[in-house]
């Protein structure tokens, strides 16, 4: 029996709508997700935390649970900033990609170039010469510098005191454990060292280059070396503290806890920042540089930060390389933020329970949104 026509098209409209409709949930749908964050949940070294998918610029999967630390009662939700740590190491290498195709730097420059102490490097312990590491080399940890993060450092450190001409200063004197390229040591000296040479190039500080030269035009508004009251009282570090204390209260606290941490900008770990703001970084790298109509950095630059270095199977210049077209980063505040550079399919898992903590929900995250 046929079916007159004009009642065909009403099923195919039908028909059309059941299949539009489970397209959409199948793409936004993650049950293993929901499964994982609700066993996270439950775990108490993981007080709270936020998990977002992005597909196709559009957020499929954004959750927010558990309170900001394990002692509150404030709740961890899409008001909550964090401390990156390690992911500001794939931010400061991007700074260094627009520097590059501006023309200021090149990433197979010296550091030399711009610091003379780098001239005459020595290996530790011994009179044997080396030549200076290059900025491609300090951004790969493959520079010779000896490894180990801040918070390894002793109370007394130089580097807990200084500026960033005085750190630079100081790690030359230290010199090298190894030649440049031979080894890879994952350290903060190498951005430490970077990061004074950007200062010389612009003459402005490091912090001040960052915001004008990729923060601000990526919109990154919640981004920052220095946060002030609002992200203070946002962020799981801060918020109880500053709780029922006036604002001029919490900046007196803030600039307290400045003086005490000395002037370093570590530029390898001390971004605060929040979910929207690495959507938008990550968006940047799979828009091969550009933000809207505006190229703020050249695709052929940008390239470089994902290729293999020497001495490294899995690392570039500020990335870790996930394979697949996969890149991103960790930190040891318990946060990652990996972008699928072919599909642009973007994760970002934020707590601040540390990373030892925090590994089964990354890993078990990565899984799921990158195969």
């Amino acid at each position: 029996m046929k079916i007159k026509s004009s009642l065909y098209r009403p099923i195919l409209v039908f028909a059309s709508f059941v299949l539009a409709s489970f397209i959409a949930v199948a793409k936004t749908s993650f049950p293993e997700l929901e499964t994982l964050i609700a066993t996270v949940d439950a775990n108490p070294k993981i007080p709270g935390g936020s998990l977002r998918v992005v597909e196709d610029r559009e957020i499929v999967f954004d959750r927010y649970f558990g309170t900001i630390t394990e002692n509150s009662k404030i709740p961890w939700d899409e008001q909550t900033v964090v401390s990156i740590a390690s992911i500001t190491k794939s931010v400061t290498a991007t700074l260094v990609a627009v520097l590059v195709g501006e023309g200021s730097l090149s990433f197979d420059d010296p550091i030399a170039k711009y610091l003379p102490e780098y001239a005459e490097l020595t290996l530790q312990n011994s009179d044997q010469a080396v030549r200076s590491p290059t900025i491609a080399e300090c951004l790969s940890h493959t520079a010779g510098f000896p490894g180990g993060t801040m918070s390894k450092l002793p109370r007394n450190s130089p580097i807990k005191r200084g500026d960033q001409a005085e750190v630079a200063r100081h790690l030359a004197t230290q010199g090298l454990v190894a030649r440049p390229g031979t080894k890879y040591a994952y350290t903060f000296r190498g951005y430490a060292a970077v990061s004074r040479l950007i200062e010389l190039v612009t003459g402005r500080p490091i912090a001040e280059v960052m915001e004008e030269k990729l923060l601000a035009p990526l919109g990154m508004n919640e981004t920052t070396f220095n946060p002030g009251v609002s992200l203070v009282r946002r962020h799981p570090r801060f918020a109880a503290r500053a709780e029922g204390r006036s604002d001029d209260d919490v900046s007196t606290q803030i600039e307290r806890l400045r003086t005490q941490g000395g002037p370093f900008v570590n530029t390898a770990g001390a971004l605060i920042s929040s979910p929207d703001d690495l959507q938008r970084f990550l968006q940047f790298h799979a828009d091969k540089g550009r933000v809207g109509k505006q190229q703020i950095a050249p695709e052929s630059v940008l390239v470089k930060l994902y290729r293999k270095q020497t001495a490294i199977k899995n690392y570039g210049l500020g990335f870790n390389l996930h394979g697949g077209g996969v890149v991103g980063h960790g930190g040891a505040t318990g946060t990652s933020a990996s972008v699928d550079l072919k599909t642009g399919r973007i994760l970002i898992v934020l707590t601040q329970a540390g990373s030892l903590n925090a590994r089964p929900l990354v890993s078990g995250a990565t899984k799921v949104v990158f195969p």
